[in-house]
């Protein structure tokens, strides 16, 4: 047997070898249709559809006027969540993530002091998750005045609440609630009227982006003006698709 013949058996062998190895990775997840994880931070693993994320980012806030970040009255721990200003790099994730997500039902209509540690440890798996889902706006209204705004009357203190939906022609009863609140809109140039425009006008595609949360004190809404007492709030972004782009929701074209 000669030398070059070994040789050219060498090359073939290797040729043989990186083929195999490519064929192996081309039947991997992407080509048998398995959905890959939503990369989160420092973890691929996800719970129920949603990113796996022990370590959430901590909320930051700033002042409004003489209310504190705790508000005043309701829930102090609730109302921190619902007033923090920090943002983050939002994961996308399924509206049916939200909707599906269940929750213990003796948490609701209770402080969050009084939540079991069980009970705690379970919504703490996901609550504080930076989230960017996408859906249609179809209702908006202001809040009655809240102990996190220290139920102050003026509309500048109110938040703004949307039901949010998968499908543009969805009942409210499918809807998350997403808020707007008034810490948010100080660094923003929202207005109610920009968000009307998205329910009444082209009825555009939206994504919001935010705080995922939960509120146990409207368990009674639940099949009739929500689906879920998950909600993002508070909404720290919100974009609109228009001519084949994302544009935020005070650079849309009037």
């Amino acid at each position: 047997m000669s030398i070059s013949f070994l040789r050219r058996s060498g090359w073939a062998a290797i040729i043989l070898i990186i083929v195999a190895a490519a064929v192996y990775l081309l039947r991997g997840p992407l080509s048998t249709g398995l959905r890959l994880p939503i990369p989160s931070f420092g973890s691929a693993q996800t719970i129920d559809g949603l990113p796996n994320m022990p370590d959430k980012p901590q909320p930051r806030w700033i002042p409004l006027d003489s209310c504190p970040p705790e508000g005043e009255g309701g829930d102090p721990k609730m109302n921190l969540l619902e007033n923090r200003v920090d943002s983050a790099k939002y994961v996308p994730v399924p509206f049916d993530s939200l909707t599906t997500l269940t929750w213990p039902k003796n948490v609701e209509r209770l402080e969050m002091k009084d939540w079991s540690e069980a009970n705690l440890a379970y919504i703490s798996q996901y609550e504080g998750i930076p989230v960017a889902v996408e859906g249609y706006f179809v209702n908006l209204r202001e809040s009655s005045p809240e102990p996190a705004n220290c139920n102050w009357e003026s509309s500048s203190y109110l938040s703004w609440i949307i039901s949010f939906t998968k499908n543009p022609r969805d009942d409210r009863s499918q809807a998350v609630i997403v808020e707007v609140t008034p810490r948010v809109r100080l660094s923003r140039k929202w207005t109610i009227d920009l968000i009307h425009d998205l329910i009444i006008g082209d009825h555009l595609p939206v994504r919001v982006s935010g705080w995922l949360y939960f509120d146990p004190g409207h368990p009674g809404d639940v099949g009739l003006t929500r689906a879920t007492l998950w909600s993002i709030h508070p909404v720290m972004q919100i974009e609109a698709y228009q001519d084949g782009r994302w544009l935020p929701l005070d650079r849309l074209p009037h």
